[in-house]
């Protein structure tokens, strides 16, 4: 990426580097591992609506746009929390957000078991939104701290990787504990884990060292905003997130009217793409670190390419296995998307920087969130229960991402 958002772009913000916390080769693993982990069960909470939607709107009572409303309000205090969430860890250091995020999401998932009403549960949604929502920006400011620039791909690939895999042991165990124990049971059992995680990753995370005020982030936000590179990277997020989320918030509703799969059966046929996508980002992450420079639009433009492509013939396909297979290779697509706009902070932007811009780009990705499962609520609605409209605006979606991405220059 060239200097325009590189160190010479925010000399007049940030004056030195971040002095970096100091991790030997065990304390990378432990922190890596602690954050996949952490990730992974944010994920495993958020997918779990997913699914819990089905047994829900029958208690609730609930029509599709009432179900896409509680599927999306959580990502819009979600979306806004990613701004302030950056900044706070790139000012402060990301120890103590990550604390007080996974602290607080556990107590509203297991909030989320006692909610008795419609409007109940749109708020501990809300207020769930705001406990993940710094996250992801935090934890990116975690893997500079610990992580020279040359491996931060292949970290960054890892802990975002989690999302699948969250993906998978959210619709699984989730399925699993419904059946068995009730919908409120599963969420109480999931906000349990989640405080004890809050507490091993105090332990996992190092302190920042504080920088000196005039070395701190004022005017930062604004710097880095004005950006049209960071603009449009934000924009491909946005419009590949709407794919992303809209499949993954509907698909269990989906294969269960259209194909006639038990919720059991539902959980376990989802787990396997998502297993895929964790792999394939994986690869991305290393492609990125070892062959990437100077291929961010490449990377992101093959991976919309592929995304409209497969879901295209998802949505004509006529069986399972078929159906399974190509929504698989879209979400390997979204990878390739999702991995590269998430590497360009950590890769060419200077360490006190990268926590507001992953925020930035992440925002947009949980507008997109936000927005995707209401809309597809009711273009179902509309269509009296068929997908083909929600369909068309996932494609339309795809290929927004895609003509950006071909437009997207690293000098801009």
């Amino acid at each position: 990426m060239s200097q325009s958002i590189n160190q010479n772009a925010l000399a007049s913000q940030v004056q030195e580097p971040r002095p970096a916390a100091r991790y030997g080769r065990g304390q990378k693993i432990f922190v890596l591992v602690t954050l996949l982990f952490s990730w992974i069960l944010a994920n495993a909470d958020r997918m779990a609506m997913s699914v819990s939607i089905i047994p829900i709107t029958k208690e609730f009572a609930l029509d599709a746009q009432a179900a896409g409303l509680v599927l999306g309000s959580f990502y819009i205090s979600y979306a806004l929390m990613q701004l302030a969430a950056g900044w706070l860890a790139d000012r402060f250091g990301s120890r103590r957000v990550l604390v007080f995020c996974v602290a607080c999401w556990s107590v509203f998932t297991s909030m989320t078991g006692l909610a008795g009403s419609f409007f109940g549960l749109i708020v501990i949604r809300l207020l769930f939104g705001l406990g993940e929502g710094g996250f992801a920006p935090a934890s990116t400011v975690t893997i500079a701290e610990a992580f020279p620039k040359p491996e931060r791909a292949r970290a960054k690939s890892l802990i975002i990787g989690a999302s699948f895999l969250g993906s998978a042991v959210g619709t699984g165990a989730i399925a699993a504990l419904i059946h068995a124990h009730g919908w409120r049971f599963a969420y109480h059992a999931f906000g349990l884990i989640g405080v004890a995680v809050a507490i091993v990753l105090w332990f996992a995370v190092k302190d920042s060292p504080v920088r000196p005020q005039e070395v701190r982030t004022k005017g930062l936000f604004r710097t880095l905003f004005g950006k049209m590179v960071l603009k449009k990277t934000m924009l491909i997020f946005f419009f590949s997130n709407i794919v992303y989320v809209g499949l993954i918030s509907w698909m269990p509703t989906f294969l269960m009217k259209t194909r006639d799969i038990d919720i059991v059966h539902v959980g376990a046929a989802s787990a396997i793409p998502y297993l895929v996508a964790f792999a394939a980002l994986n690869v991305v992450g290393w492609l990125l670190d070892k062959v990437g420079q100077g291929r961010d639009r490449l990377f992101m433009s093959i991976g919309a390419a592929m995304v409209i492509v497969f879901l295209g013939l998802m949505a004509v396909a006529t069986t399972l296995p078929w159906l399974l297979a190509f929504w698989t290779l879209s979400l390997v697509g979204y990878t390739a998307v999702y991995g590269t706009v998430f590497a360009i902070p950590l890769k060419h932007l200077p360490d006190e920087s990268v926590g507001t811009a992953s925020g930035i780009i992440n925002f947009g990705g949980q507008v997109a969130a936000g927005i995707a499962p209401v809309v597809i609520g009711m273009l179902v609605t509309a269509g009296k229960g068929s997908f083909n409209l929600a369909f068309a605006f996932l494609l339309a979606a795809g290929l927004g991402a895609l003509l950006i991405a071909l437009s997207w220059k690293s000098g801009e």
